[in-house]
């Protein structure tokens, strides 16, 4: 959908307003997905919004706009070194140096830190800790439960620094490998680090069907789902005609599915 700054469409109890740099996915009389108009920018905001029996939007309209990564450390004892070196804001590719201010510290986590394209650091920020302090924790106990996935092997009641734990998505859903996010944990000086994600799957009842006017087109109606990325691919119910622009043929996205709707031909 090509979209023009400012202008406005009237729905029963919501107005919606188009924007640039910002698509509008699916639209009913009760909802809003949206995505940016470019893979390079980062939406600020939420993905989905409802409009309320008020007539207002549960969440404000999201933005899209350029990737940057947060400076988001107040350690008041460690140096933290940018490269490129000059005030502007962080971008992509931008590289960050930690270093300890003082004596007697060391430092806890990745010296090195590099923005990614997905506006996220690709480590946590590293702290500065008093290396004589005693009884520091170098083990993790067992790692901890992920979303929608489980491990692979069982689990131990320690773990070494240096370990991993790989998990495994649960049925119908799919790891999402995309810097920073992998399949493993690993312990670091007591703690786990990684970030592990698995994107839903798609589900489509027949209720839902049935308020759209469509079947499924090449599959019986008891098997209803789709794994991320993936397309199901429906067909207007007997006497009834594909309403709109949108395709008979729509994809899952990380459990969001926009339906077509069929009408009747006079209506």
């Amino acid at each position: 959908m090509n979209t023009a700054f400012g202008k406005q469409l009237k729905m029963k109890y919501c107005k919606i307003f188009l924007f640039l740099l910002l698509m509008i996915m699916g639209v009913s009389t009760n909802a809003q997905v949206f995505r940016c108009t470019d893979v390079k920018l980062k939406m600020h905001g939420q993905r989905t919004i409802e409009c309320l029996s008020n007539g207002k939007w549960d969440y404000p309209y999201p933005k899209c706009g350029d990737v940057t990564c947060l400076l988001n450390t107040k350690e008041k004892n460690i140096k933290m070194d940018r490269f490129p070196d000059f005030e502007c804001p962080v971008t992509p590719g931008y590289n960050l140096t930690f270093s300890c201010n003082g004596q007697g510290l060391i430092l806890k986590g990745q010296r090195e830190i590099t923005c990614q394209s997905n506006g996220e650091w690709s480590s946590p920020f590293p702290k500065c800790e008093d290396k004589h302090t005693e009884g520091q924790t170098t083990s993790c106990g067992p790692p901890p439960d992920v979303n929608d996935a489980d491990t692979i092997e069982l689990k131990k009641d320690e773990y070494n620094t240096g370990e991993r734990v790989e998990y495994s998505c649960f049925n119908k859903y799919t790891l999402d490998r995309r810097p920073p996010f992998s399949s493993y944990l690993t312990c670091e000086q007591g703690e786990w680090r990684g970030t592990i994600k698995c994107l839903k799957p798609c589900t489509v009842t027949v209720e839902e069907m049935n308020r759209r006017g469509i079947d499924l087109a090449y599959a019986d109606r008891q098997k209803m789902f789709a794994p991320h990325n993936d397309y199901i691919t429906f067909a207007c119910q007997w006497g009834k005609v594909l309403a709109g622009v949108r395709e008979l043929r729509q994809q899952c996205d990380d459990g969001v599915m926009t339906l077509p709707e069929c009408v009747g031909r006079w209506e």
